[in-house]
């Protein structure tokens, strides 16, 4: 199973417990994650032939694959355990209409479920393998 990298927002509650259901519910364990304030991130992005896009999570699986909101969540939702990923039904839907849905959560997703001040520490000594610095 090839390996991909979901880059998230560390300093948002959401985002770090999105990386923690991910952790938990992926099939072959073939995710690594970094933080979007990671030097990790950063060179990726400077390297990147593709444009990096300034979103709350970005799913990257090569230098030509990068995914991004709606499309970034159904990747990973791919490359989940049952029940999570009977949700790729919703791709049925105009990318339109997903893609304005996550930025309205995404939007808001502070408001509703906090920033942590500490950084959301998703660094668990079973996951620590997976988390790019």
């Amino acid at each position: 199973m090839e390996k991909s990298i979901v880059f998230f927002d560390s300093d948002c509650i959401m985002c770090s417990r999105f990386a923690l259901l991910i952790f938990k519910y992926d099939k072959h364990s073939s995710i690594h994650f970094a933080s979007l304030n990671s030097d990790f991130y950063k060179s990726i992005k400077q390297s990147s032939v593709g444009i990096m896009p300034e979103e709350t999570v970005v799913f990257y699986k090569s230098a030509d694959e990068i995914y991004y909101r709606s499309e970034a969540v159904f990747q990973i939702i791919r490359q989940l355990k049952f029940p999570f990923n009977l949700l790729i039904v919703f791709n049925i839907l105009p990318k339109s209409i997903l893609d304005s849905l996550y930025r309205f959560i995404a939007s808001r997703r502070k408001k509703w479920f906090g920033n942590s001040e500490k950084k959301c520490s998703i660094v668990q000594s079973k996951f620590s393998d997976r988390i790019l610095k």
